[in-house]
C-alpha cells in the first residue's frame, strides 16, 4: 500500500521552499538533493475500463529506464493518498501486462487487468513531463519520508495545464509523523491539501466535461 500526502505549492513559492528549515533539519547535511526529469504516459481503452475500476496504467522514462506501474483501489482523504500500487521495467515506452499481473497480488484490482483482450484495447490517453526534486526526509518515530517537489505540466489532446506541488510518501515508519511534518510545513508557507493525483488531472484535460474521479 502506497501512503502519499499532496500539497498544493504555488510557483511563486517554490523558492522559499527550498530554503526553509525544516529541509536543513530533517534532510542529509550538505547533500544537494537529486533531481529528476520523470516523462509518463497514461493508458486505458477507449471506454475508459481502467478508469471505471478506480486504477491507473502508465509508463514513466527514468533515465534509461522505462517502469510501468498500476495504481487501484484505496482512498484519498484531506490529501493522504492510500493506494495499491504495483510496478516493474519494462523494455520500452509500451505496456507489458504479461509482465505486471504476476505482481499484482489484490484480487479487485487484478479482476480489473484480467479483462479479456486487455492488451490490444491499451491507449494512450495523456502525458505527465516534470522535473522533480526529492529530499530523504529522517523523522520523529524512526519515520522516513520521501519529499517530491514536482514541476512541470500534464498534457492531453492538445492542451496543457501546470503542475506544481509536493508529494511526501511514507517509505517506514508511522503516518502520524507524515502528518506532523506536512502540519509544519503548511504552518511556514501556504500550502494546501490536494485529493487530486496527475491521473486525475489527465482525464479532466483530456475530457473536461467529464468526471474525472478514480
Amino acid at each position: 500500500m502506497e501512503i502519499e500526502l499532496k500539497l498544493a505549492i504555488a510557483p511563486g513559492d517554490v523558492d522559499a521552499f527550498r530554503q526553509l528549515p525544516l529541509l536543513q533539519q530533517f534532510s542529509s547535511a550538505g547533500a544537494a538533493p537529486p533531481v529528476q526529469d520523470l516523462f509518463s504516459t497514461y493508458f486505458d481503452t477507449a471506454g475508459l475500463h481502467l478508469k471505471k475500476h478506480k486504477s491507473a496504467l502508465r509508463v514513466r522514462k527514468l533515465d534509461d529506464l522505462w517502469i510501468q506501474t498500476y495504481k487501484g483501489g484505496g482512498r484519498v482523504e484531506a490529501g493522504l493518498h492510500q493506494r495499491h500500487e504495483w510496478e516493474c521495467q519494462v523494455p520500452g515506452a509500451q505496456i507489458e501486462l504479461d509482465l505486471l499481473l504476476p505482481l499484482v497480488d489484490n484480487p479487485l484490482a487484478r479482476q480489473a487487468l484480467e479483462l479479456p483482450g486487455l492488451q490490444a484495447q491499451l491507449q494512450e490517453m495523456f502525458t505527465t513531463s516534470f522535473q522533480r526534486t526529492i529530499w530523504m526526509l529522517q523523522l520523529p518515530q524512526d519515520t522516513v519520508v520521501e519529499l517530491a517537489l514536482d514541476q512541470g505540466y500534464v498534457a492531453a489532446a492538445g492542451r496543457r495545464v501546470a503542475l506544481c506541488e509536493l508529494e511526501l510518501e511514507l517509505k517506514s515508519g508511522q503516518t502520524e509523523a507524515l502528518l506532523a511534518f506536512s502540519h509544519a510545513l503548511r504552518q511556514a508557507l501556504p500550502l494546501s491539501p490536494s485529493n487530486i493525483s496527475k491521473a486525475q488531472r489527465g482525464f479532466a484535460l483530456r475530457s473536461p466535461d467529464a468526471d474525472s474521479s478514480l
